[in-house]
């Protein structure tokens, strides 16, 4: 498949032509019969050619939105220390409640220590990321199966629903949902997310290009014409650095331009506390 330059668009590139795809020439083309949920529709050898390129150019849009809307390592950093501080004020505040003068509460905090908390109390701030998410959510699930009436007895309601609100914001960071587990680091998703967007614009362009060689002026030519358009501003909009000089149109695979930093590092246990 020839190379058009589309490697030299950004994340934010392809995600802001999901508007293009909404107007002129490509407004009229519908793909609500095709776009099903799991983008498996049934009649998809069936969809025009038109058709066919707008899904899968607005699912490859798609993919990089949700990789987008993953936190980067800074916010990452942000919200591991709020989950981190949730744990550490929980543990204090069970620490006073052992020593507290009711020995009925006593005896709960020692219970809540023991099956929420971890080692001497803040141990689970060690953990990584997917951990931290997990242990939280073992928490909060104790929280109302098994330990509610000891955290009640104790008063320490506030804090678990703080850290299931840190736990739930670590988890939406990280790109997990309920019970999922976290597909790579940011950085990796977001690389391949854009690959899949330069597949398949390029995808598209060549049989646009392929088309138009083969169509006679008329109609079909003029529609084909305004479909090609947009992805021709796309590209003008995002040329090739000058020391590059022309795009490449031969075979093999692009580098893909990101707007971020690549970070391949594995993901770092929280700070000691």
């Amino acid at each position: 498949m020839a190379r058009y330059g589309y490697s030299f668009v950004p994340d934010r590139g392809f995600s802001a032509f999901s508007r293009d795809l909404g107007e002129g020439a490509w407004k009229d083309v519908s793909i609500k019969k095709y776009d099903t949920p799991d983008r498996m529709p049934p009649q998809l050898m069936e969809a025009p050619r038109p058709v066919a390129w707008k899904l899968r150019a607005t699912w490859s849009i798609a993919a990089l939105d949700e990789v987008l809307g993953i936190a980067s390592a800074s916010e990452l950093a942000a919200l591991d220390a709020e989950w981190d501080a949730a744990q550490r004020a929980l543990h204090h505040f069970v620490a006073s409640a052992e020593e507290g003068e009711d020995a009925a509460v006593r005896e709960a905090a020692t219970r809540v220590r023991a099956v929420m908390l971890k080692g001497n109390g803040t141990e689970q701030t060690r953990l990584g990321y997917d951990a931290e998410v997990d242990f939280g959510r073992s928490q909060a699930a104790a929280a109302k199966r098994t330990m509610e009436a000891d955290l009640k007895k104790i008063g320490a309601g506030a804090h678990l629903k703080r850290i299931e609100r840190a736990t739930e914001a670590l988890a939406r960071g990280i790109g997990r949902g309920g019970g999922e587990k976290r597909l790579g680091t940011r950085a990796k998703r977001l690389r391949a997310a854009i690959s899949g967007c330069v597949t398949a614009f390029n995808a598209i362009h060549d049989e646009i290009t392929w088309l138009l060689a083969h169509t006679a002026p008329g109609v079909q030519r003029q529609q084909l014409e305004a479909l090609h358009a947009p992805f021709l501003a796309l590209l003008e909009r995002y040329p090739p650095p000058a020391r590059s000089g022309t795009r490449d149109d031969g075979e093999g695979e692009e580098e893909v331009a990101t707007e971020e930093p690549a970070d391949d590092e594995e993901e770092p246990a929280s700070a000691p506390p």
